[in-house]
């Protein structure tokens, strides 16, 4: 059987309100914080995890897959900028590499693929205005960046690698999906080819959630 996705607004790759992605948990503490209890920080989950169960066209998981990229981009090189951490600094470079190469290869397969969406050939950090940051990501990539600017030290990292984990378990189980039951055949066999480079940065992420945590 097919692992089924749970995909949501964002991106690259895009949108669900991001209220589907909180939990009655969440809500509570969320009140509880305006009551004047203590406030929690909470991750939301990518906006490319809650859309829809399945990635079902070319051009969705185009979409998706893009945004995946450029919030990969754009948090790994704010993590090479803040992270104090040798480990963490150097899993952000990989990752910058590795997703700018994804990006290069998505955009040259979208040449081969007629109707590809304009949207997934955006630049990473980029808006279709040109503008930076922030702009070329969806609400919910554009939270958990922000998230990751108003951290530092130990604090940043743990968060860093805590939405790595989460990104990459949803890129995954994508990639996966589209490479079992794409419709698109070149797309179905690049997805299958770059799978186990995200598979490896999975692993990774979480090597380093262990090492970080405390």
């Amino acid at each position: 059987m097919h692992r089924r996705l749970t995909l949501l607004a964002g991106a690259a790759v895009l949108a669900a309100s991001p209220a589907l992605a909180q939990t009655q948990q969440e809500r509570a503490q969320a009140a509880q914080g305006q009551a004047g209890g203590p406030a929690q920080t909470t991750t939301p989950a990518p906006a490319s995890t809650t859309a829809r169960a399945e990635v079902v066209t070319t051009q969705e998981f185009l979409r998706l897959a893009a945004m995946s990229d450029r919030f990969e981009i754009a948090s790994s090189r704010l993590a090479e900028e803040k992270s104090q951490n040798a480990k963490v600094k150097e899993f952000a470079r990989q990752m910058v590499r590795d997703h700018e190469r994804t990006t290069q290869e998505m955009q040259q397969l979208m040449q081969q693929i007629p109707g590809a969406g304009a949207e997934a050939s955006r630049p990473p950090g980029r808006n279709a205005q040109g503008g930076s940051q922030h702009q070329g990501l969806d609400q919910q990539h554009a939270a958990l960046l922000q998230q990751l600017q108003r951290t530092d030290g130990a604090e940043f990292d743990r968060l860093y690698i805590r939405q790595q984990v989460m990104a990459h378990q949803q890129a995954v189980d994508m990639f996966r999906n589209y490479s079992r039951s794409g419709d698109n055949d070149r797309l179905k066999q690049w997805a299958e080819r770059t799978l186990p480079a995200l598979q490896e940065h999975l692993r990774l992420a979480q090597e380093l959630q262990q090492s970080t945590q405390g």
